[in-house]
C-alpha cells in the first residue's frame, strides 16, 4: 500500500474522530405530565435517543503510536455495542399497598416489523439489534389524601450498530405494559 493511501486513511479516521458531529437532546413529551388516575400509565409520545459521539465509537484514545508499520495498515477497533440509559421512562400512580408488586415488560419492534431492533428511516432493511434491560421501579412519591403513590420505570437500551448498513436515523415502536406481580 502506498504512502498517499495510508495518509489518506488515517486522515480520514482522525476527521471522523475529531470534527464535531451533527447533536440532537434526548426528547421526552408526556401526554400528561403526571397521571392523576389509578394505573393511569403515562409514557412520552415521542422518545428520541441522542446520537452517537465519537468517543462512544473508538475505546481508544486520541493518539496511538505503532511499533511497525503493518499497524498502520490493521482496521481500526470500533465499540459495537452502545448503551444508553431511560430511567424515568413511564409515570403510574398506584395504590400504597401495590408499590412493591410492579412489574414492567418492554418490547419494541422496528418500523419493518422485526422484533427487538429499530431499522433505518430511509431503508428498512437495516436494522440494528436492541436488547432492552428493566430498570428497578422506584417509588416518585406519595399523596396520603388518596392513600397513593406515584411510581416510575425506565430500561436500558443495549444497540449492537454491528448489523448497520447505513448512517442516519433509525426508529422503531416500544411497548410498556405494566402488570401486578
Amino acid at each position: 500500500m502506498s504512502r498517499t493511501k495510508i495518509i489518506s486513511c488515517l486522515g480520514t479516521i482522525i476527521a471522523f474522530l475529531v470534527l464535531p458531529q451533527p447533536r440532537t437532546g434526548a426528547e421526552y413529551i408526556f401526554a400528561n405530565t403526571e397521571p392523576t388516575e389509578i394505573y393511569q400509565l403515562s409514557t412520552p409520545q415521542r422518545l428520541v435517543i441522542p446520537p452517537l459521539t465519537p468517543s462512544e465509537i473508538s475505546p481508544t484514545a486520541i493518539s496511538e503510536s505503532v511499533s511497525h508499520s503493518q499497524d498502520l495498515l490493521a482496521p481500526p477497533s470500533f465499540d459495537t455495542v452502545i448503551t444508553r440509559e431511560l430511567p424515568n421512562l413511564w409515570q403510574m400512580r398506584v395504590p400504597l399497598d401495590q408499590v412493591g408488586f410492579l412489574q414492567a415488560t418492554y418490547e419494541i419492534r422496528a418500523e419493518n416489523g422485526r422484533m427487538n431492533a429499530v431499522s433505518s428511516d430511509r431503508r428498512s432493511d437495516s436494522a440494528v439489534s436492541v436488547i432492552l434491560e428493566q430498570l428497578p421501579i422506584i417509588e416518585v412519591s406519595r399523596d396520603p389524601n388518596t392513600n397513593t403513590a406515584l411510581v416510575q420505570g425506565g430500561l436500558r437500551l443495549k444497540m449492537d450498530l454491528s448489523t448497520a448498513q447505513l448512517a442516519g436515523d433509525y426508529a422503531g415502536d416500544l411497548t410498556v405494559t405494566v402488570n401486578q406481580r
